[in-house]
């Protein structure tokens, strides 16, 4: 959701691709980056959003998921490109672990001045419509992982409000990467 602020969204209609098999606090993704997720029980689901969204110039098809605890929100973005030129990597992030999985671990804050560009962000609306309040500034930890052939990816992200971008403590940070290895569990789905 937040991520996606840079971003240009456009809704496509769920029957054109959806790579998010949910129920209740469990996801499969359906793509190429196929994995079995388990979201702890103290969150509730917000459901599930697809649409088209472009980044960089490249156009993707996004399954998003989402799911909350009171000013915590753990959101699963299952995309895929488009056009399949194999380029999705993470190799060059610093790596990151859940369930023995490796990630590329990316971190953001997202300032209480992108107020405006939240108002137009359909998963912002989306989980808004559904009850969650989004307090700016928010942090967010993002757990990244492309698909062997670089067509698809699974990003994991938990984020929750902090008191400023600009100056935030590793002690809020490294309870940030805790929460979300602690509540999320993962494994592979084998072909």
């Amino acid at each position: 959701m937040f991520a996606a602020l840079m971003f240009v969204s456009i809704q496509a209609n769920a029957a054109d691709f959806d790579y998010v098999d949910r129920h209740d606090n469990t996801v499969t993704t359906t793509h190429e980056a196929a994995f079995h997720i388990t979201i702890g029980e103290t969150f509730r689901p917000l459901g599930e959003l697809h649409h088209r969204q472009e980044s960089n110039g490249r156009m993707f098809q996004v399954s998003f998921a989402a799911f909350a605890d009171g000013s915590d929100i753990i959101l699963i973005h299952a995309e895929r490109l488009e056009a399949e030129n194999g380029i999705l990597t993470y190799d060059h992030l610093p790596q990151g672990l859940i369930d023995g999985i490796p990630f590329g671990l990316q971190e953001q804050c997202i300032p209480a001045e992108a107020a405006l560009s939240l108002a137009d962000n359909p998963e912002a609306q989306f989980v808004t419509e559904r009850g969650f309040d989004i307090r700016l500034p928010f942090y967010l930890t993002q757990h990244l992982i492309a698909s062997e052939d670089g067509n698809a990816e699974l990003i994991l992200s938990y984020g929750r409000p902090v008191d400023n971008c600009t100056d935030i403590p590793e002690s809020f940070t490294s309870e940030t990467r805790t929460r979300a290895v602690n509540t999320i569990t993962l494994e592979h789905v084998s072909d």
